[in-house]
């Protein structure tokens, strides 16, 4: 019979608690991370160029819809830019690195896991990362990733919010893009997690300013930011221009699933 060491027997207890670690970590992000409501939820985003009112697809990619709003309630989008216009095709925002003057960097950021989970999470993390380091393992910070949460019917349409990413398929953060024409080749590809309510013509604004090829070939030379971003649950809370939107709005693109 092979024999097992008491130090061999301590790092499986070790590696135990830190598999338990891993677990309460999971459960307590997904049992506090869950804010999608049973009405219809918005997001207004105030731009410099004025308003863009999205309603969000929760049943379509709750995960991209619950970092959405949080990322929103934090401030975490509020200053950001949006850093790539493409005429016929997309505006795209939501990188913290666009808060600052060097638009060569715009396009490569993305929250940390400090940024995604609340303070209760981070409490557990913390316990994690204590024990990691004490077994000379590199703690659980960095980038947070989204998986994909692809659809096979949903359309990339005039108005869609989707989320951007890089090569790998799970790779999502705070980065997001607003169609601003029907985009089927992205079908099945990015995450669409939102729709256009109102203020379209904004988004039509955006994508149509002059570039700063210097920057990068779809820099715009003088960037629009988001100024603040409100998440509004129930239609009784949006204002009457925007209410009037909601209430004409095909049905087919109230909510997807």
């Amino acid at each position: 019979m092979r024999s097992v060491s008491l130090s061999a027997c301590s790092g499986r207890r070790a590696l135990t608690r830190l598999s338990v670690g891993l677990l309460v970590l999971a459960a307590v992000s997904l049992a506090t991370g869950s804010v999608i409501a049973a009405e219809p939820t918005f997001a207004r985003l105030n731009t410099d160029a004025g308003a863009i009112l999205l309603v969000f697809y929760p049943e379509l990619a709750p995960n991209h819809v619950n970092s959405f709003i949080h990322l929103s309630k934090t401030g975490f989008y509020s200053g950001t830019k949006f850093h790539r216009i493409v005429p016929g095709f997309v505006i795209q925002g939501g990188d913290p690195n666009s808060k600052d003057d060097d638009p060569r960097n715009d396009g490569m950021g993305g929250p940390t896991m400090t940024d995604v989970l609340d303070d209760d999470d981070l409490k557990v993390v913390q316990q994690v990362n204590d024990l990691l380091a004490a077994r000379g393992y590199v703690g659980l910070d960095g980038p947070a990733n989204l998986k994909a949460e692809f659809s096979k019917t949903a359309k990339h349409v005039r108005g869609s919010l989707s989320m951007a990413r890089s090569r790998e398929p799970d790779s999502a953060g705070s980065q997001f893009f607003v169609c601003v024409a029907n985009t089927s080749q992205l079908d099945g590809q990015y995450t669409i997690f939102g729709q256009v309510v109102s203020g379209i013509e904004v988004a039509d604004t955006i994508v149509s300013a002059e570039k700063n090829p210097s920057a990068g070939r779809d820099a715009p030379r003088d960037p629009v930011a988001i100024q603040s971003v409100d998440i509004i649950v129930g239609a009784d809370g949006l204002a009457d221009a925007e209410k009037t939107a909601w209430d004409e709005m095909p049905a087919e693109l109230k909510s997807v699933k």
